[in-house]
């Protein structure tokens, strides 16, 4: 009789610890008010709906159903990462000017690992604000009605022609290199002699990838 009351214990603490757990995972502690929305199942959260793929052009179906059952924002679990998910353009616009102050810039572990030794952070919102300088002075409304236009028109003409040579065609990896050369053109001054884009492409797709270590993988 003892042992049948010890495992009964057991197997309640158990069930007990397992809920408790649950209900942490679906509602994580938050010092305001989280959006609504679902954390998924435990440790894999809503991961497989996210990367599930679609022939689809319009908006992927893992964020155009959680558009219509919650709204325009919506918390949800991704890869074992809480995520809070925007399609507001005044809230998005709030967070941008307020990068450095009451929002702190996150880089994917993959990025900050790669790029700055995991030190990304110490760059603070000066960093940010430094690339969006840069980026706009190049590539913002003024240059792009200036010169940017009639220049990619060009680069797209010239590498359309180069694709009627070929027997078939890849358009999405043919045109990272496009774009690639163009900016390095603008950015540099200098277009590159080898195919730099098909190193960027796969740099790129190193970063992004599932941010768990999988043995064997």
């Amino acid at each position: 009789m003892e042992i049948w009351y010890v495992w009964v214990f057991i197997i309640s603490f158990l069930s007990v610890s397992v809920g408790n757990w649950i209900y942490r995972w679906r509602n994580p502690k938050c010092k305001g008010k989280l959006p609504p929305g679902s954390m998924g199942f435990p440790l894999i959260g809503e991961t497989l709906s996210f990367f599930v793929t679609s022939n689809s052009i319009d908006m992927h179906p893992f964020v155009n159903e959680r558009l219509k059952r919650y709204g325009p924002l919506f918390k949800t679990n991704i890869a074992g990462r809480p995520v809070a998910v925007s399609s507001d353009p005044k809230f998005n616009y709030f967070v941008l000017q307020q990068e450095g102050k009451l929002i702190e810039l996150y880089y994917m572990d993959s990025f900050s690992q790669t790029v700055h030794n995991n030190n990304l952070s110490n760059l603070g919102g000066y960093f940010q604000r430094y690339l969006r300088r840069s980026i706009l002075r190049h590539f913002g409304h003024e240059p792009l009605k200036r010169k940017l236009l009639s220049e990619l028109e060009d680069v797209i003409n010239h590498e359309l022609h180069k694709w009627t040579n070929l027997p078939e065609v890849d358009v999405k990896r043919q045109t990272v290199p496009m774009l690639f050369d163009l900016t390095s053109q603008i950015l540099m001054s200098h277009k590159p002699e080898e195919n730099l884009g098909e190193d960027l492409n796969n740099m790129l797709q190193s970063i992004m990838t599932f941010p768990l270590y999988i043995p064997g993988t």
